[in-house]
């Protein structure tokens, strides 16, 4: 019989607790090693900690078939622990797969056979087998997403003589799906492996149902170096694999904004630990002995760039690129900075949240010692989280002129996140309320043990595949999500010095008009020189939108409200005077 969409997620939810993985594709031996058999040893990392590793071994046959296996453990959250054999014809398709897993405790296995253009599944689990049929319409490669030798013989697949972007039906046993992967050749990059400097082979891969970017290294030999996934921060790798870290090109362009001319150009500066983070200046052209005020932009959570674009959303937002062009519009420079472990800045793995505050004020005083700045005339601007980053800076600034805050939460983290989880599950019709108040309790317990520095324990949470990311998300950044716990925003607002411009958003899901009504409540309470606008039909990212549940609003394409803008613009002129 077939596998229902429900059964068969719940079994997919098993396999992918450990971490938020990403499908991932990886390397065996068979065509890219002239041996007859061997084994290799592969690590995985994950925002640059180690949480797993493969032993895998391999034997060719006189007919060129591969027979391999593969073990791997993985902790992270979840301990897993899997056990694989598989089998590939001379050509490199996929023959024969087989897996026995131990998943927090639980049993399961997987049987996948190929004959005459179908894939027949077994699957044991809980004490029952299903049985599911595949039609492939041909042969098919496997790309098992949990182990680091299966990409090798599509790469010996890839016509390199052919070149550019080339496409290969996959198989993927642990979502039981079949799809197609677009491969490319890059190029040669420079590195480091068993202690030697060597050149490396690039290709990119993309699934093209998913649209997830994969980076695989090859050797000269053909065998496989690494694997890196730049959206999930994950890898794989020999150990001592690692790439030269490549500095982006400082370019600069130049363009009219209003009345102005602007330079916009790439910066790198140092971060008080010595990492380089990567950053773009907007300067608007003055006479030679002027200086022009400035603001620091400060993106949001979660993998968002200095243009305010997610990797998560995979659209252009450019909330902090809009601010800086209508910033530069009327004479006022900025600095936006892709933070660490983001775009081209370097990578530090976990790292507390005031390691990201202290990065800001690495901002503030970079961009107040380049030529054409007042440096009496700077402020720091936030949005959503980045809020709670510039309130911080500021105690490390002191000479900031202001601070603005768009769409900052008053909340405290702790119980925004269960807010936020709960909104979105109202919103869940195929959730039922038993299964809903029970990831809600695992993610409370979570939180509770995070926020006091114990390691959370993690478990299977029923029918709540949507929301199980959270809490991956959560166990994954213990330093980070440990300390950001214990910020209190209001603790943070009443020590502020500086005038303040507060700007909400009416139809935001994310940080509730509540939050805003509470600052201004407490600025004036404390007697702070502060500012308000609450922008009516828009969205957390100031974008128009129908509803608080409106997705779309987010992807549409729209720029940045112009009352938001407005207000940022006038703030700064009246602060400064002019």
């Amino acid at each position: 019989m077939n596998l229902t969409g429900t059964r068969r997620a719940l079994f997919l939810k098993l396999l992918f607790l450990l971490v938020s993985l990403p499908m991932i594709f990886s390397i065996s031996a068979a065509s890219a090693d002239a041996k007859k058999s061997g084994s290799r040893s592969y690590i995985f990392g994950q925002n640059s900690a180690q949480i797993g590793k493969e032993r895998y071994s391999y034997h060719i046959d006189n007919e060129y078939r591969l027979f391999a296996t593969a073990e791997i453990n993985i902790s992270s959250g979840a301990r897993v622990d899997l056990f694989q054999s598989y089998a590939l014809a001379s050509d490199g398709s996929f023959s024969f797969y087989s897996m026995t897993a131990e998943v927090m405790g639980e049993k399961q296995s997987l049987n996948c056979a190929f004959k005459d253009d179908e894939i027949k599944v077994k699957l044991f689990r809980k004490g029952t087998d299903e049985n599911i049929l595949l039609r492939t319409g041909g042969p098919v490669y496997l790309l098992d997403n949990m182990n680091a030798n299966n990409f090798e013989h599509i790469l010996s697949a890839y016509s390199h003589k052919k070149g550019g972007s080339q496409s290969f039906k996959i198989f993927v046993p642990q979502k039981l799906m079949l799809g197609e992967l677009a491969l490319e050749k890059k190029g040669f990059v420079k590195g480091r492996a068993a202690g030697k400097r060597m050149e490396f082979l690039e290709y990119r891969a993309v699934e093209k149902t998913s649209g997830l970017e994969i980076f695989i290294y090859a050797g000269n030999s053909g065998a496989l170096a690494g694997v890196a996934v730049p959206l999930q921060k994950f890898s794989m790798s020999l150990e001592g694999f690692e790439l030269d870290k490549t500095v982006k090109p400082l370019e600069t362009i130049e363009f009219t904004a209003g009345k102005f001319k602007v330079k916009e150009s790439g910066a790198y500066f140092k971060a008080k630990d010595g990492l380089k983070l990567y950053s773009k200046i907007m300067l608007p052209s003055v006479p030679e002995s002027a200086r022009v005020p400035g603001v620091v932009l400060i993106a949001g959570s979660g993998p968002t760039d200095h243009n305010g674009n997610s990797a998560i959303l995979g659209a252009t937002i450019n909330t902090l690129r809009d601010i800086a062009e209508r910033l530069a519009e009327e004479g006022i420079a900025s600095m936006r900075y892709d933070k660490r472990n983001i775009g081209d800045s370097d990578s530090s793995g976990d790292s507390p949240f005031s390691s990201y505050v202290s990065d800001a004020v690495s901002a503030f005083n970079f961009f107040s010692a380049r030529e054409g700045i007042d440096s009496d005339s700077i402020f720091l601007l936030g949005h959503s989280e980045g809020g709670l980053i510039a309130m911080s800076a500021s105690r490390g600034a002191p000479k900031a002129r202001g601070v603005i805050l768009m769409a900052v939460p008053y909340t405290p983290f702790d119980k925004l996140i269960l807010q936020q989880v709960k909104y979105n599950l109202d919103y869940s019709v195929s959730i039922s309320d038993s299964d809903k108040a029970d990831f809600i309790n695992q993610l409370s317990d979570v939180i509770k043990r995070l926020k006091s520095g114990k390691k959370p324990k993690v478990r299977e949470t029923a029918n709540v595949p949507s929301m199980d990311v959270v809490v991956k998300s959560l166990v994954s950044q213990p330093k980070f999500v440990g300390e950001y716990l214990n910020i209190i925003p209001e603790k943070l607002a009443s020590a502020l010095k500086t005038p303040v411009l507060l700007i909400g958003a009416e139809l935001d899901s994310q940080v509730p008009v509540s939050d805003f009504s509470a600052y201004c409540d407490l600025f004036a309470a404390k007697g702070k020189r502060f500012s308000k606008l609450l922008v009516p039909g828009v969205n957390h990212v100031f974008k128009p939108a129908k509803a608080k549940n409106d997705v779309s609003s987010y992807l549409s394409g729209a720029r940045l409200s112009p009352a938001a803008l407005d207000a940022v613009s006038d703030f700064i002129r009246r602060c400064c005077g002019r």
